[in-house]
């Protein structure tokens, strides 16, 4: 069987630290993010939420901190907002636009080497939490940058992640 937390969340994980880096100019200041097996999690303020269909069926959310998201927003749009209705508009099209990015070019397939289906973005405003239930796992990692925080969770079945990885406690990677 395969090591699927390193083969699913480390991929997606990498492929957002290079974007933030290389192509929005946003520096990193954990090189190496902890990858936390969570129960809960309070989701940020501005999450998006993408599904996965096939084989692999999981949600991943990237949660922005408010002076991120802000940054992102200038990096991708040029010009002046013509109203706070456009710029609400314009930043929810940025927040999806990147989860969407990064994941549709990073994930890959490790169960049976099968396309893996996304689901169109979706940013849920004001959502307050997950939580883990049976047979599920929730794995965390926060993205700290010079600007503010960005946070990414992968939720899915546990089977999908406990072959090889013995998660008790937090990894560093």
């Amino acid at each position: 069987m395969y090591d699927t937390y390193k083969e699913l969340l480390l991929p997606i994980l990498e492929r957002l630290k290079e974007f933030l880096k290389k192509d929005m100019g946003i520096n990193i200041l954990n090189e190496n993010s902890e990858i936390i097996d969570a129960k809960h999690i309070v989701l940020k303020k501005d999450t998006v939420f993408i599904g996965t269909g096939g084989s692999v069926q999981l949600f991943v959310t990237m949660g922005y901190d408010k002076e991120l998201l802000a940054k992102l927003v200038d990096v991708f749009y040029v010009g002046d907002f013509s109203s706070e209705e456009e710029y609400i508009e314009i930043k929810e099209s940025v927040a999806c636009e990147i989860a969407n990015i990064v994941i549709g070019n990073a994930i890959k397939n490790p169960v049976d080497n099968s396309i893996i289906k996304i689901t169109p973005p979706i940013l849920i405003h004001d959502a307050k939490s997950l939580t883990k239930y049976k047979n599920s796992i929730i794995l965390r990692t926060d993205i700290n940058t010079n600007i503010g925080n960005l946070q990414m969770t992968v939720i899915g079945p546990q089977e999908l992640f406990l072959e090889k990885l013995n998660l008790k406690g937090n990894i560093k990677c």
